[in-house]
């Protein structure tokens, strides 16, 4: 029987190798995770790009028209015929209207404006133009103009029909009809209201009541009684309004006026039409409140059938750099006399001659350069505080006074993120609105087109880093 051998088996010693692959995954993930936990600790900066831009700074009114207007009145009863339409120029002896005491007449030219069949070329042209402008400048937003335009529209044809029949009838005898003539150049309006004799001096608040207004249109009578209203003249291109204000707003309109000065200009955009015309304002006070006189010298005639209207003020089309209010914080600084500003030596550097002492007591100037943002109309100097401190005494310079800083103060601004990290800048308001803030362009030390400033300018600091 043969004897099993045993076999000595030996292990063999792998050698070790490093895994490049492994290490680079275990950087990239110890780095991810130290960013992560960065990211998730400290606090985030939403950036915002600055952009050109304008806000409309508003107020909305309604305001009551006065016009100089004299009333012309029947001298004699009858039916009566129109022959002008509101808002047309009447010169001396101009036809306005007629009065028929017996009335036959009166009805031939009623008749006769019924038919518009009779309606001449050149007639016809006119009524096409009137549509033609209508249409090329119809908003849906301004629908309420379609019910003037229908208005306009059967006035001018109703005026040539009139005017045709009443030709027809110049060969015959009319002892019992009277053409009434204008008197004076103005223009016409067909409607009384009473406040025709209402002038800036005269009125008084009791006056104005816009929510019970109510006007007579002259041109519904068919037939006037003697000392009856036939039609106005406004006979001034000059026209006012006034607008109640509370005295908040009175507050902030007389702010808006010169020193030494009454009157001030204000943009007016009509509601009616979105036309804009500029007014000269001023405040008047009563004993009830506050109104504001507006005084126009040109459009008198577009607005000629309107006594209250509502219109919107200061529209401010300023432009500028456009940031959100959000953005705006306020930064303190060192408040420096303008008098120890002083250049340091063979440089053109701004700066101070800050006294210091040793541990011995020995007293020493040294210059620090330093920025001065603004100066005050006090003449202080708005300084940072990164070399300089509360406390800190300074020299003026070629002289022995002193001074120690002791008063702080502060200025808008928001922070610049340009470069990564916090730098705060200045801003000079121009207009502003609850959302957005216009500011100028070429302030010293302030914003340019399309920097990236914080968000939120309260949530960061001077030197902080944006994540």
């Amino acid at each position: 029987m043969k004897r099993k051998q045993k076999k000595n088996i030996l292990r063999y010693r792998r050698q070790f190798h490093i895994n490049i692959g492994v290490i680079v995954f275990a950087f990239v993930l110890v780095y991810f995770l130290i960013y992560f936990f960065n990211y998730m600790t400290s606090s985030h900066v939403s950036i915002y790009e600055v952009q050109k831009g304008q806000i409309m700074k508003t107020s909305y009114y309604t305001g009551l028209i006065l016009r100089s207007e004299t009333v012309t009145y029947a001298e004699e009863t009858g039916k009566i015929n129109y022959y002008s339409k509101e808002g047309d120029k009447a010169g001396y002896n101009d036809l306005v209207c007629s009065i028929d005491r017996e009335g036959s007449v009166s009805d031939e030219i009623t008749a006769a404006g019924l038919d518009g069949t009779t309606l001449t070329k050149d007639e016809l042209l006119e009524v096409q133009e009137l549509v033609t402008d209508f249409t090329s400048n119809y908003s849906a937003t301004q629908f309420y103009n379609v019910y003037s335009f229908s208005q306009n529209l059967n006035a001018s044809v109703q005026e040539n029909l009139y005017l045709a029949a009443l030709e027809q009838l110049s060969g015959e005898t009319l002892t019992s009809f009277s053409l009434i003539r204008a008197q004076t150049d103005g223009i016409l309006a067909f409607y009384t209201d009473g406040y025709e004799n209402v002038t800036p001096d005269t009125f008084s608040p009791d006056m104005y009541q816009a929510s019970e207004y109510q006007k007579n249109n002259l041109k519904f009578n068919t037939s006037v009684s003697s000392g009856q209203a036939l039609y106005k003249t406004v006979t001034d291109e000059d026209w006012y309004m006034m607008i109640p204000l509370d005295e908040d707003e009175a507050a902030l309109y007389q702010a808006e006026m010169e020193e030494d000065e009454d009157t001030f200009t204000i943009l007016v955009t009509f509601q009616k039409d979105q036309a804009q015309a500029y007014a000269t304002a001023s405040i008047r006070s009563y004993d009830s409140g506050y109104f504001l006189e507006l005084k126009f010298n040109s459009s008198m005639v577009r607005y000629i059938s309107e006594r209250y209207m509502e219109v919107e003020l200061g529209s401010n089309d300023e432009s500028g750099l456009k940031i959100p209010n959000s953005s705006i914080t306020q930064k303190e600084f060192l408040l420096i006399p303008e008098d120890y500003i002083s250049q340091g030596g063979s440089t053109t550097d701004k700066g101070v001659l800050k006294v210091t002492s040793d541990k011995q007591g020995n007293e020493s100037v040294e210059f620090v350069s330093t920025t001065v943002y603004a100066t005050d109309e006090d003449g202080y100097c708005y300084i940072d505080e990164d070399d300089l401190a509360l406390g800190d005494t300074l020299q003026m310079t070629d002289s022995s006074d002193r001074y120690v800083i002791r008063e702080t103060g502060e200025l808008s601004g928001v922070y610049n993120m340009n470069k990564g990290y916090a730098v705060f800048k200045l801003i000079d308001v121009i207009t502003s609105n609850e959302e957005y803030t216009i500011v100028n362009t070429g302030t010293s030390y302030g914003l340019s087109l399309y920097d990236r400033i914080a968000l939120d300018g309260d949530s960061i600091s001077e030197g902080e880093f944006a994540n």
